[in-house]
């Protein structure tokens, strides 16, 4: 497949393997997909015990509420990451991405470890530092590593990592009755391992090198000035929308399930292995997008009319689970089947930015552009779990809640319109 125009020469950086770049970038994501998701399925016995130890009544206004505080917690955490962007911009992508993942290892095992709800909130908002820079680091590097002719197709395949990691998080959580909770944060560890192979055996990408060289990596300020700006508001704008979304949506979807299940009499067990089951489904929809974004990145055409159907999507397909499947037709197995396109949609939209934001920023600002677009909606993206779970205790509603939350992809729209078309040109010096 052709990824590109014939008009774009072929330059393959000197010293590095295209598939050795790829696969480090991809191990790296899929190993964060699984820490970012296991949180979702040891939500409810991790909150019902915390909540006792601190003497406070255990039922689901508290869950929803608790829960959703500290998932935004969490992202507050990760919006911190247009740090880890600049510091790639300084000092390598691949020192960053090691340092990343020797954070969110440690601080995910240490969830694990958690007496109190303050101290489990705390090892949360480490692990999403880490989670939130190991993203400003490895895309660039894959982008900067690999032959034009196939930057597009390795890029729309990185995110297939983000299900496959989410694939690993709900294997786990077949777990929760065996190990427990703590026992499934523990297994959080595993990513440091990655360190090792990284620093080993794969380089710094040329162009960041030779780019450093020649401009000693300028400061961030070209970001904010000129045609430029408006490019860095609109990605952040874009990603704002998304990420509240994905967050205020899918988050939930397993403690929905959960709860409606036990409201009817089934045993917690068999409640958690359906939810795991939506799991399975969601990250099968967001696999599916992942691994045809190189072709409907191409077939579309432009970036904005591809992201205009995946926002639109997200809208729909929340729409179709939460309200028609969970409320008005009262349907578990109906809402688990609409989590795989509510998964393609909501989820697969970040393949379609592992190409567009590289493409928005040049080589000396790259992975700051990209981790401040990503921190901005993170910062936004942290306020919907906890409105989320806020509405749910006045309410009582779940469904009700979170699509009325969904309107957000609507907002996004203009941020889309605004931004660079890039498609079929090159990435940046």
């Amino acid at each position: 497949m052709d990824d590109t125009t014939t008009s774009i020469p072929e330059v393959r950086p000197p010293g590095v393997s295209p598939m050795r770049a790829f696969w480090a970038a991809w191990a790296g994501w899929m190993l964060d997909g699984f820490d970012t998701n296991i949180y979702a399925f040891v939500l409810v016995p991790a909150l019902t015990e915390l909540l006792r130890n601190d003497g406070m009544v255990v039922d689901k206004a508290h869950i929803a509420q608790f829960g959703g505080f500290l998932f935004s917690i969490f992202m507050v955490g990760w919006a911190c990451s247009m740090f880890w962007g600049w510091l790639a911009d300084r000092i390598g992508r691949v020192k960053v991405m090691c340092l990343t993942i020797l954070l969110y290892s440690f601080a995910t095992a240490l969830c694990g470890a958690a007496w109190s709800l303050s101290s489990f909130a705390v090892f949360r908002l480490l692990a999403g530092f880490g989670i939130g820079g190991e993203w400003a680091a490895g895309t660039p590097m894959l982008q900067e590593s690999v032959p034009e002719r196939l930057r597009v197709r390795y890029g729309g395949l990185l995110h297939t990592a983000t299900p496959t990691g989410g694939f690993l998080a709900v294997c786990a959580s077949f777990l929760v009755p065996y190990i427990g909770w703590r026992g499934v944060f523990y297994l959080g560890v595993a990513p440091s391992l990655l360190t090792i192979w990284l620093r080993r055996d794969v380089p710094e990408p040329e162009a960041w090198r030779q780019r450093k060289v020649a401009s000693a990596i300028g400061g961030i300020a070209p970001l904010f000035r000129g045609e430029q700006a408006r490019t860095t508001w609109a990605a952040a704008g874009m990603l704002a929308c998304i990420i509240f979304g994905l967050w205020s949506c899918t988050f939930w979807a397993p403690t929905l399930v959960v709860t409606k299940l036990t409201a009817r009499g089934v045993p917690f067990a068999q409640a958690q292995h359906t939810a795991s089951v939506s799991g399975l489904l969601l990250n099968g929809g967001t696999m599916v997008a992942c691994g045809l974004m190189p072709w409907i990145a191409t077939g579309i055409g432009p970036r904005r009319r591809a992201a205009f159907i995946f926002f639109m999507g997200s809208m729909i397909s929340v729409f179709a689970a939460y309200i028609i499947a969970a409320e008005v037709l009262d349907s578990v197995t109906l809402f688990l089947w609409l989590q795989a396109p509510m998964g393609f949609f909501t989820v697969g939209v970040f393949a379609l930015f592992t190409l567009w934001l590289p493409e928005l920023f040049p080589t000396a600002q790259r992975s700051f552009g990209a981790g401040f677009a990503f921190s901005l909606g993170r910062l936004l993206g942290a306020v919907g779990p906890t409105v989320v779970g806020a509405v749910v205790a006045v309410t009582g509603s779940f469904p009700v809640a979170i699509t009325a939350v969904s309107v957000i992809y609507l907002l996004g729209l203009p941020a889309i319109a605004a931004a660079p078309e890039t498609a079929g040109k090159p990435l940046p010096a």
